[in-house]
């Protein structure tokens, strides 16, 4: 890959791909340009070189300091010709100001917001039933907690709720209340969620983990019965009976092997594997 050989000046207008960049301005220069000595491997992931840093300011008030001058050459950045005024910089500066002090504001606010959650859930009579601790990550406290929250909530159904490596608690149950039923409540003891884009885990600290434990992750999963199956199954046939008119009648046994993802509905655009999945998810046996 060739990378841009272009002297950077204080004004140099750049882009750059990462979601939280996008437009920006080169507003100072540390040391010695060496652009003949950027050099690029892993098909331009990687760079190496130069002797420079910059700071920059973009459009969108967020700022990235000491940015390698190797970086502002690779594949992830792009210089251009353009050069903004003084005007121009003091401008983006105030804004990025001015953004920063907006966004200081919000969290101190969710701060405050937090720990008066924390307080409240703490002196709560309604969660009396409840063990609190300081166990926010590891799950054991979260899967006693949901324990005690789905026996009082459905009596009588029989669940497994067993912590494994990681922080993850997994919850299982047969038939009885549908899976978003248990979600809701087993659903707040997760602490976070899985950013794709960056490939980490933000921990969103809620205050519920905070008081009454929390996990990584929380999975749900029902499994369904014979006697539930043919239920979906009795409820789809009569939902959609002209579209199946003809088609060779399901069975719990077709469903279960699968064979049903190759049952197309003339009409709906859609297979009878999906449709019973759906009347089942939505039963409670």
């Amino acid at each position: 890959m060739t990378t841009s050989t272009q002297t950077l000046v204080i004004g140099t207008r750049v882009y750059c791909v990462l979601h939280y960049c996008g437009r920006g301005i080169v507003y100072a220069i540390h040391g010695e340009q060496r652009p003949d000595t950027v050099r690029t491997f892993m098909g331009g992931a990687g760079v190496s070189g130069g002797a420079a840093h910059v700071d920059v300011v973009f459009a969108n008030g967020h700022q990235t300091r000491a940015v390698p001058e190797s970086v502002v050459r690779g594949i992830q950045w792009r210089i251009s010709d353009e050069v903004a005024s003084a005007d121009e910089i003091a401008a983006a500066l105030a804004h990025a100001a001015c953004v920063q002090t907006q966004k200081r504001s919000a969290e101190d606010a969710a701060k405050a917001a937090h720990a008066t959650e924390v307080a409240r859930l703490h002196g709560a009579p309604e969660f009396a039933h409840l063990t609190q601790g300081d166990d926010r990550y590891s799950g054991k406290l979260a899967a006693s907690n949901i324990r005690t929250e789905l026996r009082r909530a459905f009596p009588g159904v029989k669940f497994s709720v067993r912590k494994s490596s990681h922080g993850t608690v997994n919850v299982r149950w047969a038939d009885g209340p549908t899976t978003a039923e248990v979600q809701h409540i087993a659903g707040k003891y997760k602490r976070g969620r899985f950013n794709g884009m960056e490939d980490i885990y933000e921990d969103e600290r809620p205050a519920w983990c905070e008081v009454f434990g929390g996990a990584e992750y929380v999975f749900c999963g029902r499994e369904e019965s014979g006697a539930l199956i043919a239920q979906a199954i009795e409820q789809v046939c009569t939902e959609y009976a002209g579209n199946l008119n003809g088609m060779e009648p399901p069975t719990v046994e077709a469903f279960r092997a699968g064979r049903l993802f190759y049952a197309y509905v003339p009409g709906l655009n859609d297979d009878l594997q999906a449709l019973i999945s759906r009347a089942a998810a939505e039963l409670r046996a």
